[in-house]
This record gives structure tokens, sequence and C-alpha cells, in this order.
């Protein structure tokens, strides 16, 4: 019961604003401690990548189902993306990209951002853009966007205002996906200019992953809840 009530007052919530929302189809239960973020794996395209910020990069089928798991001990992740069967884990409080091989999760190299701020307030969603050929990396509050060369060098950093706060970032159909938690709220941007395209209302608690899978359906993990949302998405 204690996770329906919190459920059913932001579905209240929702429906009340002007912005549309999606309900979701899937939600489910997953054995992971604190999610935050979701990815899509390189070689299958129904097995995730899933970060906690208890050190854990997990392996899971189309449902959530742990397949396979390591763990680093005193690491932070909140973030995690994929590009050339290698797996980009991002430990917001050391400010540091862990580089993983795909095949057997063996730690490749790190790579430390020059950011300031308090230890929470660090790279909350990472991913590839292959067009642009960068990484594009986001914080929390206030919502910056700070741009990597494939070398993970900084070229580019900028507060993005038009953006209460952010906790999640993913690529998709030509265009950037932004997640806010406290908002509740899913936008798609312009990689261009990051200008606000879309923006769309969902029902879950402390949303902090966001991908889509091969079928165009949008997923969301709840850290708080360490619950997996999957919704049908209207116009990709």
């Amino acid at each position: 019961m204690k996770k329906i009530f919190p459920f059913l007052l932001l579905l209240v919530l929702c429906s009340v604003k002007k912005t549309p929302y999606l309900k979701p189809y899937f939600q489910k239960d997953i054995n992971i401690q604190e999610p935050s973020d979701i990815c899509l794996t390189t070689d299958d395209p129904s097995h995730y990548y899933i970060v906690s910020n208890r050190g854990q990069i997990v392996e899971t089928d189309s449902n959530g189902k742990v397949l396979r798991q390591t763990k680093w001990d005193g690491s932070d992740y909140e973030a995690i993306c994929t590009k050339d069967n290698m797996i980009y884990a991002v430990d917001e409080s050391m400010r540091r990209i862990d580089v993983f091989t795909e095949s057997d999760f063996k730690l490749k190299k790190s790579m430390y951002l020059n950011y300031s701020g308090a230890r929470n307030k660090g790279i909350e969603g990472i991913v590839w853009v292959p067009e642009q050929k960068k990484f594009i990396c986001i914080i929390e509050k206030p919502a910056m966007v700070i741009e990597l060369n494939e070398q993970l060098q900084v070229t580019n950093q900028m507060l993005v205002k038009q953006f209460f706060e952010l906790s999640s970032i993913t690529y998709h159909d030509h265009y950037l996906w932004f997640l806010g938690d406290e908002q509740h709220l899913v936008q798609k941007v312009n990689p261009e200019d990051y200008s606000i395209v879309n923006k769309w209302n969902i029902p879950v608690i402390n949303p902090e992953g966001i991908c889509f899978d091969k079928d165009n359906n949008l997923l969301i993990v709840s850290d708080d809840m360490s619950e997996l949302f999957k919704f049908k998405f209207p116009n990709p």
C-alpha cells in the first residue's frame, strides 16, 4: 500500500496539469537498490544496463530480471551509456567516468572531470550522440550541460536555464530526451540548441533513469521505489 498511494497522488497531479501525461502499461519491482540510470546494451536490444548509487552495474532482461552484475565498493554511480561495446558509468561524488568492456565488466580506464560543487551535485546523466560524435552530460541543479569529445575531454559547458532541474538523459530518434525527477517530467529536446520540442508528465516517484527500447517504448527507473516502468509513446 505504501507504493500505491504516492503513485495515485502523482497520477491525479499530472492529470490536472496542462502538460499531457503518459500512463505506464508496465510496472515492476526490480532487485536493484536505488537504481539511478538505465540504457540499452549494445548487442542485445532486449537487455539493459542499470546502475545504482551503491556501486552496482547490472545487466537485466526486458522485464528487469537481473542477469549479471558487478559491484565497485565506494562508487556512487548515477549515469550510464554505451559506445562501441564499452560501458561509460559516471561516479557523481568523485567526478569520475569509469569505462568498462561490455563482455566482462572489466574496468579499462577512468577519467576525472574538473567540476566544482557539493559531492551530490555532480553529473546525473550521460549519453553518446553519434551524429555529433560527442558525449553529453547533465548536471541536476542549476541545470547544466557538459559536452565531451570521444577522449572524454570537456569541449563545452553551459547553463540551460530553460530546464528547472535534470536527472537523466538519453538519445533516441535524433532527439535528446531529458528527465526531471522533481517535476516528474520527460522533455524532448533539439540536440543542436537544447530547445524544448515537447514535454510530458509521468506518474513516477523519483524518476532517475530514462531510455527507449527497440520498439520505441519509453523506460523509466524509479530510485526510491526500485521499480521499472514502461510507457507506450504516442509520437516518438
